[in-house]
């Protein structure tokens, strides 16, 4: 609510309360009198609520001609006090508080607004913290909305603009955060299917195994120079995911595949592939590579061939259904010609 301009000990507050000389150096038009609990919307609680031995800038001042400060100490009793005056701009600048230019207000507001967009963004149904951090998104923004058209700074065909203009931004980038986002789960995909050694690597490493056993030695490697040599090339770009991980990456490119086209998903999916051909494969991946490709390449042909029946089965039913329709309309025009 406040901004805290400087700090005061409680014998420096002491001194400037009590002698007006001392008080006049830091305010202008210094009050003798106590300020009551309810002054400017401040309850009894929220004075206690506020730290004292400093002086404060209250936010109904930022913009106005004539700043209020609000001195807040606490005496013998343990009970709070506090002072209001009417400051100097001289003595805001001096402790690093200056009034709010145009501009500023201007970046204050994007940031907020930009806030209050993530906030709603990230709210999800029964999670009491998302719903908390979106209201308070909302009401900061709110409330700086309100100064700003108190200050006449802005009118408001301006700050509905700014929210548009911000709004499609925000949904801009999330689009495109969601595209690269889905390219590189698809990507973690297809280098899991490329490490998994071969079939024919896995049997002999079996067969090792089971000569190994006949012959009663141990070997504490499982893995083959072969296994090792076949994933080598990608290993480095492979995350290590937990089981709960995969789940929750597999779910999330299934989400962005329900919400976009399938040429689109095609589109991205052959791009990762292209990116993947440039790595230092072995043979084997390479190959595995290329049966993902192909299989990809499958999906969209045999997608392509049923949207083009469809397309002609709509055409079809639609040119039956302009003949039926056509000679419903005559047989109705006979009919009414017989009974003339």
């Amino acid at each position: 609510m406040m901004k805290k301009i400087t700090s005061l000990s409680n014998d420096q507050f002491k001194t400037l309360v009590s002698d007006k000389r001392e008080l006049k150096k830091f305010m202008k038009h210094p009050q003798n009198e106590k300020i009551e609990a309810d002054w400017a919307n401040i309850s009894e609680k929220q004075l206690q609520d506020i730290p004292s031995g400093a002086v404060y800038l209250t936010q109904s001042a930022i913009g106005e001609e004539k700043p209020q400060v609000l001195l807040v100490s606490t005496d013998e009793r343990g009970q709070k006090q506090a002072y209001k005056s009417e400051t100097t701009l001289d003595f805001l600048k001096s402790h690093d508080v200056n009034p709010v230019l145009e501009k500023d207000r201007e970046t204050q507001l994007k940031t907020s607004y930009i806030t209050f967009l993530q906030a709603h963004d990230k709210e999800k149904p029964q999670d009491i913290d998302s719903m908390l951090a979106r209201v308070n998104a909302e009401n900061d923004y709110v409330m700086l909305k309100s100064s700003a058209l108190k200050e006449n700074t802005f009118t408001p065909d301006q700050l509905k603009g700014m929210e548009n203009e911000l709004s499609h931004q925000f949904q801009a980038r999330k689009q495109t955060q969601e595209k690269d986002r889905y390219q590189e789960d698809y990507k973690q995909e297809v280098l899991e299917v490329m490490q998994q050694p071969s079939e024919e690597t896995q049997y002999k490493q079996m067969f090792k195994q089971n000569l190994l056993a006949q012959l009663g030695i141990s070997s504490e490697k499982d893995s083959s120079k072969e296994a090792e040599a076949e994933k080598a090339p990608v290993e480095k770009q492979l995350k290590q995911e937990t089981p709960q991980e995969k789940e929750q990456r597999l779910a999330k490119m299934k989400e962005f595949e329900q919400k976009h086209s399938f040429d689109k998903v095609y589109k991205l999916k052959k791009e990762v592939l292209q990116e993947l051909k440039e790595l230092n494969l072995t043979d084997s991946q390479r190959e595995k590579l290329t049966k993902l490709e192909k299989a990809l390449d499958t999906e969209k042909k045999d997608h392509d061939k049923q949207k083009k029946e469809e397309k002609f089965q709509n055409g079809f039913t639609k040119f039956f259904a302009r003949i039926n329709g056509a000679l419903s309309s005559k047989n109705q025009n006979n009919q009414q010609e017989i009974e003339r």
